[in-house]
């Protein structure tokens, strides 16, 4: 039985993953770079020699979430009742939209596991 019940949740853990790869980077490679004085660039230079779009998933999830945070935080009192619409800057919809592909291959295996949804009753 797998534990992933939805293409958004597929989504979100092959996304997840990704970003996994690149903290295991972050944690054992960074060290020894920060005290070679290695910028930023080759950081993110050797995250992308492990997976090219970790890189671009990271910046674009955390961007999002960003977005995210600043309008629940400005909506205040509207969050507890009901919800909130957020919106999305052009950029920020072009990069979203530049990492799907590889949000969707790294989700696919997990999307098998996810039940096809029942068919339209006519």
């Amino acid at each position: 039985m797998s534990l992933i019940t939805s293409a958004e949740h597929a989504f979100a853990v092959a996304a997840q993953d990704a970003v996994k790869a690149a903290k295991v980077v972050e944690q054992t490679v960074l060290p020894v770079l920060k005290e070679a004085a290695a910028s930023e660039t080759t950081v993110e230079a050797i995250t992308g020699l492990i997976d090219p779009m970790a890189v671009n998933i990271e910046r674009t999830a955390f961007a999002a979430l960003g977005v995210i945070i600043q309008s629940i935080t400005a909506a205040g009192a509207a969050v507890a009742a009901g919800g909130i619409n957020v919106s999305l800057d052009a950029a920020l919809v072009a990069d979203i939209k530049a990492i799907i592909p590889a949000v969707k291959s790294k989700a696919a295996p997990l999307l098998a596991s996810v039940a096809a949804p029942a068919p339209a009753a006519a």
